[in-house]
């Protein structure tokens, strides 16, 4: 006997549920209204047991996405069901996932599978900006309209076309006011610093658009390095203060090149009113011709931690530099992982700091349901393993390395202590 469950009158069938919320449920439908059959992403949203305060979100959340879903970059509203006590908001579905899913998973898989693996973000400069240009245009659209997302993140972005497509969802916390009190509104690596009423304690509201622009330079960072560059932008974040205190930190544990560099610093500014416009924004990264550190800039920055670390001569250093040398940045930065809770108000939480130590805080492990396991090696290997090796790939990439040099390093790597088949392990 079928369990299966259908709406519309029988034109959408909810297959299985893909997302749960506080509110509501997303399920991956199959909807028949049309000549072709497709998939849809049903959001299952109560109608009854909602005080005034619930029904005015949930309004407010189907009226913004629907004014919002006109452009490219936001996902589609298709149609909204009412039955019985429930609503249903009918949206294109994402084939390929989140963006979250798309950046972890894509590393964990190539790190196993070096050959057959599709390409990743990370190393692509022409594929993060495109990819950031239409994240970009989407939000610019937004505020267009007057709306403030305020929880722009990777987990609120579907992805299509290996990832090279992609679309802002969830208006769970959008807005049309240019300024609030909610403090704490948003999810912790992605949140402004004015959002969380700390910076600036006599502040009764804060500017709810400028945290948008400040989400998607976390988004950036996330694309070019795949890791967060600070857990919150809180005066208890160790990483946070040491950016702020010296820009220059974030290319001591990322490894972002120079432009890429004072395009960030134009976007964390504590200050929203000194943030950049989106559309000098939008300026900027089309000027930009890498996002990441080129061979002179590792060369250069290998150089510098050996001179730190053991005040070696740079003579001494050059001579022993080649293609496969390997540096490790001076701190650990935050791993991607899923960000779905928020903040809480900065006048009813504590201030948790990152780490009671000197030292900043070591990076969490990257949990991702479902994901493939890696083989065990190292903590110090693992970290060198998981910050360069995406970096040396996309080189390998562009100087189209053959199957032979890299049958080569995987043959070197397999004589040595680990025998997992990459160029660093030597």
């Amino acid at each position: 006997m079928s369990t299966a469950t259908y709406i519309d009158n029988g034109r959408i069938e909810l297959v299985s549920v893909i997302g749960t919320g506080a509110y509501g449920v997303v399920y991956l439908a199959i909807d028949s209204k049309y000549q072709q059959p497709v998939y849809r992403a049903v959001k299952c949203l109560r109608r009854t047991g909602l005080d005034a305060r619930q029904k005015h979100f949930q309004r407010r959340e189907i009226a913004l996405h629907r004014l919002a879903c006109a452009h490219s970059s936001i996902v589609t509203m298709d149609r909204i069901i009412e039955d019985g006590d429930h609503l249903y908001v009918v949206m294109d579905y994402g084939e390929e996932g989140d963006l979250f899913a798309m950046i972890t998973d894509k590393q964990r898989v190539s790190r196993l599978d070096f050959e057959s693996a599709n390409p990743q973000y990370v190393g692509d400069d022409e594929l993060i900006r495109d990819v950031f240009l239409q994240l970009l245009d989407g939000v610019d659209f937004l505020h267009q309209l007057g709306i403030a997302h305020r929880d722009i993140k990777p987990e609120n972005i579907v992805c299509s076309n290996d990832g090279r497509d992609v679309y802002i969802c969830d208006f769970g916390l959008a807005t049309s006011e240019t300024s609030s009190s909610e403090f704490g509104c948003g999810s912790t690596f992605y949140i402004a610093p004015e959002c969380l009423g700390e910076w600036f304690p006599s502040n009764t509201h804060y500017p709810t658009r400028s945290g948008d622009v400040w989400s998607l330079g976390v988004i950036l960072v996330n694309l070019v390095c795949g890791r967060n560059p600070w857990r919150i932008a809180s005066p208890s974040d160790e990483s946070f203060n040491a950016f702020v205190k010296d820009p220059y930190f974030l290319r001591r544990i990322l490894p972002v090149s120079e432009e890429c560099l004072y395009l960030l610093t134009q976007i964390f500014t504590i200050d929203p009113a000194e943030r950049i416009s989106l559309p000098e924004l939008r300026k900027l990264i089309l000027k930009i011709k890498s996002f990441t550190m080129d061979e002179q800039e590792l060369r250069a920055v290998h150089i510098a931690a050996q001179d730190q670390e053991v005040a070696a001569p740079v003579s001494e250093v050059d001579e022993d530099w080649n293609d496969d040398a390997v540096f490790v940045f001076d701190q650990e930065t935050p791993s991607l992982r899923a960000d779905s809770g928020s903040p809480s108000p900065y006048a009813q939480r504590s201030r948790s700091g990152s780490s009671d130590g000197a030292s900043l805080p070591p990076t969490p492990l990257l949990s991702v349901a479902g994901s493939v396991p890696l083989p065990a090696v190292s903590d110090h290997d693992q970290q060198i393993w998981d910050m360069l090796k995406p970096f040396y790939d996309a080189r390998d990439a562009r100087e189209k390395v053959s199957k032979h040099k890299r049958g080569k390093r995987t043959a070197a790597s397999s004589t040595g202590p680990n025998s997992q088949a990459n160029p660093f392990f030597r």
